[in-house]
């Protein structure tokens, strides 16, 4: 599931543009969403089925867009769509019970999640997600990364104090001076040596950026994607 899930994010954020730009335990989520609606429009295809959609994770996002979000449930056939209230974004159906999104910009407030098999049958979760400003968030943790361009080579970093105190790549230690503070949740770096790293929080559980360091290849010029203390939404 988590290779799937890595492929999946790459094609999402390359098809988005992403590309280049604590504790254990998660944040408190919002209050559950009502349940969902499901309806059947006329004329459909005899051969469209009924999705179920149960819930989304994290329910939380940045305005600024770029967060990857899960949506749970039964009965997705490749090809289903995703809507956030009217506004299509770019989906992937891992499996019939699973399918992983990516946020874009938008206003802050809740939105309708909405599923739609091929053929028109669709679900919908009323006010399933809520997109709120990313200095909302708090960056302070521990968190697990992946670079590159399949997110296959192994990143950590740290932020104490709203402070990045320290990180590596490839398993490579990083040194910062000064260490760079966050800013309404961002935070970049660019040292005389090459080495530069820039990230930005996209959910309470997950952030995005970039790393060059010249003297470990695999993470020269990549792309990142973090789980704050390891969480990602595969789990759960």
């Amino acid at each position: 599931m988590m290779n799937r899930t890595r492929t999946a994010i790459a094609l999402l954020m390359v098809s988005h543009g992403l590309v280049g730009c604590g504790d254990q335990a998660s944040p408190s989520s919002p209050s559950a969403p009502s349940p969902p609606s499901v309806q059947q429009p006329g004329g459909t295809h005899s051969n469209s089925i009924q999705p179920n959609a149960a819930g989304v994770v994290p329910q939380e996002g940045s305005t600024h867009g770029g967060a990857g979000v899960r949506i749970t449930g039964a009965d997705f056939q490749p090809g289903a769509t995703v809507r956030l209230d009217d506004v299509a974004v770019s989906a992937y159906v891992l499996d019939s019970a699973t399918i992983l999104f990516f946020t874009t910009a938008h206003p802050a407030g809740k939105v309708d999640v909405v599923v739609t098999n091929p053929g028109g049958l669709f679900a919908r979760l009323t006010e399933a997600y809520e997109f709120a400003p990313p200095e909302s968030f708090d960056f302070n943790g521990d968190w697990v990364a992946h670079a590159g361009s399949e997110y296959e080579t192994d990143m950590r970093f740290t932020i104490r104090n709203n402070t990045l105190v320290s990180a590596s790549c490839g398993g490579s230690a990083l040194a910062f001076f000064p260490p760079p503070a966050v800013h309404d949740g961002e935070f970049s770096f660019g040292g005389a040596d090459g080495m530069a790293i820039s990230g930005s929080i996209v959910s309470p559980v997950n952030a995005t950026g970039t790393i060059s360091v010249p003297d470990v290849p695999a993470c020269r010029k990549a792309s990142w994607w973090a789980d704050k203390g390891g969480f990602t939404s595969a789990d759960r």
